[in-house]
């Protein structure tokens, strides 16, 4: 009599509930620069443009590219994830995403996603290449995307876990995974992208 096989069981099923849509939105909002109603290319290169300002590194400089190419990348990557072959996203097709994958119990592709936007997010916001993200570097960032200083602050302080005035690169996974997974209003990371409620 041959054995039977054994598969691993998929985790439960998870609903997709309306504080994890509300907050999707709210980051659909605070990506679409130009404030059309789509997520596209320029969006994502624009930040990589004001990033370099910011930075006041030379435009033609190799730092310089390299922050657009990864900007770009960054939206490309997304498309590959949604398997969207246009170029550019609706809001639905945005809060669709995270739904399905949420929704799904296989978290593989979600997990992929914000390890991958952590890590952008970290290289970006760690000016001074530190290995750490300051309070300063954080907020000054966080002017790019229209978000005020006072609430910048606030998003600081809940990804700063362990109170050493610095977020670490765990601390970035920690809050982007409470920002996209947690139902919990007041989970710490809810303000990584700024006041959504």
């Amino acid at each position: 009599m041959g054995s039977l096989a054994t598969t691993s069981p998929k985790s439960p099923r998870s609903v997709f509930s309306e504080t994890q849509k509300r907050k999707i939105h709210h980051l659909f909002n605070v990506l679409d620069i130009d404030r059309n109603g789509q997520l596209q290319p320029n969006d994502f290169v624009n930040v990589g443009r004001k990033i370099v300002v910011q930075l006041k590194l030379k435009q033609s400089s190799r730092s310089a590219r390299l922050i657009l190419l990864k900007s770009h990348r960054l939206f490309v990557q997304l498309l590959a994830d949604l398997h969207n072959p246009e170029l550019s996203l609706t809001l639905w097709d945005w809060i669709a995403f995270f739904r399905d994958q949420i929704e799904s119990g296989d978290d593989r592709i979600l997990r992929h996603y914000i390890q991958r936007t952590s890590r952008h997010i970290f290289d970006l916001f760690d000016m001074n290449k530190d290995r750490l993200i300051s309070r300063e570097e954080y907020a000054n960032m966080l002017t790019i995307y229209n978000i005020s200083h006072k609430v910048a602050i606030q998003g600081f302080e809940e990804l700063d876990t362990n109170s050493d005035n610095f977020i670490s690169a765990d601390e970035m996974v920690e809050g982007l995974t409470n920002f996209f997974r947690s139902e919990d209003s007041e989970a710490k990371g809810n303000l990584i992208f700024g006041e959504w409620k």
